[in-house]
């Protein structure tokens, strides 16, 4: 059978699952490339996306744009016209409900932990239409022990039935720093703690507000992505909005040290590529945080604000050979999660749905 990719996911705000669409799509592409001998056996790769999406460059898969609608009336439509007769690897948290041969990623449950974060419709669609994929879908993957753990408890199947294909972190190499983004807010290398988020209360970026405020002397808090509703900017605490790939690693190259204090993760991208860029991290001890970031973090109690104004002081103030040695951790943890590796994961996965018509075909190139 083909294999063809559904590739809605390059129509949609950036974020995590995008990012795990993209990279890992990227990296079988390159795959593909380097090896003549699984290209011949895989034949044609075709990524489906609706109309009037960027052509991401690659070089082995074709981009197809299908036409139908956008959102889950393309998927459920469109796309499932278009690849019913192949196996179809579903990147982005939902696929075509009536595809027999679909290799599904789910990527977190917070749809259920956390619904707050999420609109009343959104929610409704989805806690409907997971439950029925994940019981439909040839096969399963997920990106951590944690999520396979918590999605098998709210989707009814077996935890057993998650493979494992983690999100990476090199991408945060492959673009240039922006340095001047210090200036432009009026930062100095060293002289802020910076935190990645958005205005999802899942993001607990008011608590961390609250506990830098209690922390005393320590640098300003600066937050790309968005402050939580209701919170102001001050000279202590300073929102970026959205940033580039290029202004985002100069931030974190820049900055005395990264929290992360979410309550919920699936997995947990940007404290890794904090360590990957050479920041010390805080991270709340919470969801799949624990499991990706092993020793290489300093930890607090997200749901105390006392205990995360307590991070925040020791992060601060790292002497610099425990500081050293705090990058050296994060780096060499970092280095574990790279997007080939994950591929090397996904790619048994693909033949057990019968990529070109017969197991383990593909575990072999």
């Amino acid at each position: 059978m083909r294999l063809m990719v559904n590739a809605r996911f390059l129509g949609q705000p950036l974020s995590g699952v995008q990012r795990f669409g993209r990279e890992i799509v990227a990296a079988l592409d390159a795959r593909l490339m380097a090896d003549p001998a699984l290209r011949a056996r895989l034949g044609p790769v075709v990524a489906c996306a609706p109309e009037g999406v960027a052509d991401p460059g690659w070089q082995a898969i074709t981009l197809r744009q299908v036409p139908g609608g956008q959102g889950h009336r393309w998927e459920q439509g469109a796309l499932y016209r278009a690849a019913r007769d192949a196996v179809l690897f579903s990147p982005g948290n939902a696929g075509p409900l009536r595809h027999r041969t679909q290799v599904l990623v789910l990527h977190d449950a917070n749809l259920w932990e956390i619904p707050e974060a999420y609109g009343w419709r959104y929610r409704a669609l989805h806690r409907a239409l997971r439950p029925r994929l994940a019981r439909q879908a040839a096969e399963l993957v997920t990106v951590s022990r944690y999520s396979a753990r918590q999605l098998a408890g709210v989707l009814g199947v077996s935890e057993g039935r998650f493979s494992l294909v983690p999100n990476a972190v090199e991408h945060v190499l492959r673009c240039d720093a922006d340095p001047g983004v210090l200036a432009r807010h009026g930062l100095t290398r060293g002289g802020y703690l910076f935190c990645v988020g958005n205005r999802s209360p899942n993001k607990n970026v008011a608590r961390l507000v609250a506990a830098h405020g209690m922390a005393g002397e320590v640098p300003p808090l600066v937050v790309a992505g968005g402050l939580a509703p209701g919170l102001a900017a001050t000279p202590a605490v300073q929102g970026l909005g959205r940033v580039s790939d290029g202004e985002l690693r100069a931030l974190y190259e820049g900055a005395r040290g990264f929290v992360f204090p979410s309550l919920h993760e699936g997995f947990g991208i940007p404290p890794l590529e904090a360590m990957e860029l050479g920041c010390p991290v805080l991270a709340a001890r919470a969801g799949a945080l624990p499991e990706v970031l092993g020793e290489a973090a300093l930890w607090c109690d997200p749901l105390s604000v006392a205990d995360m104004a307590r991070g925040i002081k020791a992060l601060a103030a790292l002497a610099p050979q425990d500081r050293a040695q705090r990058v050296e951790a994060g780096r060499a943890r970092a280095a574990r999660y790279r997007w080939a590796r994950s591929l090397d994961a996904l790619l048994p996965v693909l033949a057990r749905a019968r990529v070109c018509g017969g197991v383990g075909m593909l575990a072999a190139g």
